[in-house]
């Protein structure tokens, strides 16, 4: 297990017909925030992403619950297509069906709200831009029309300069 990245969840997930079931609704968390992110092999098996390696035992010491709810709650998984399991002597492959649904990646959802995101950052980007070409435009014509150049006088800064080289008599 990883500690890096996360998992999805809508809040519809609430409404889920296992929410209710403690035991249930935990396994699957656990299985959700335990699965591959990518794939990988274990000892001669293919362990796609979504999937992950484990055992009634294991599920059950992680949760502090009986290996016997450990198995329950996974064949409620499996009876409403939540998951999907392959045994061996040793270990269980467990699947995540629909497992691409709990992730921020290739969803509808998320891509919709990338595309508004966008959007929106194009428009703040765009009003961004005319204001300060705006207030170029302001500049030069201030400067154009104005006798002074950075607050002087042109003609301030020219007797200044006929003082400093003694040219007027005080």
């Amino acid at each position: 297990m990883t500690d890096k990245g996360f998992i999805k969840l809508h809040r519809s997930i609430l409404k889920w017909e296992w929410w209710q079931d403690e035991n249930t609704r935990n396994v699957f968390l656990w299985l959700l925030l335990n699965a591959n992110w990518e794939d990988s092999r274990f000892q001669g098996h293919e362990i796609p992403k979504g999937s992950l390696v484990t055992s009634y035992a294991k599920i059950a010491e992680s949760l502090g619950i009986s290996v016997q709810s450990a198995r329950t709650s996974i064949n409620h998984l499996k009876s409403t297509n939540e998951i999907t399991s392959k045994s061996t002597s040793k270990f269980t492959i467990v699947t995540i069906v629909n497992w691409e649904k709990y992730q921020c990646f290739d969803d509808s959802d998320n891509k919709q709200s990338n595309k508004q995101s966008n959007n929106q950052l194009t428009i703040n980007q765009q009003a961004t831009n005319n204001i300060k070409e705006i207030k170029n435009i302001r500049n030069k014509e201030d400067k154009k029309y104005s006798p002074y150049q950075n607050g002087r006088n042109p003609d301030f800064i020219a007797l200044l300069e006929m003082e400093t080289k003694g040219a007027v008599n005080k």
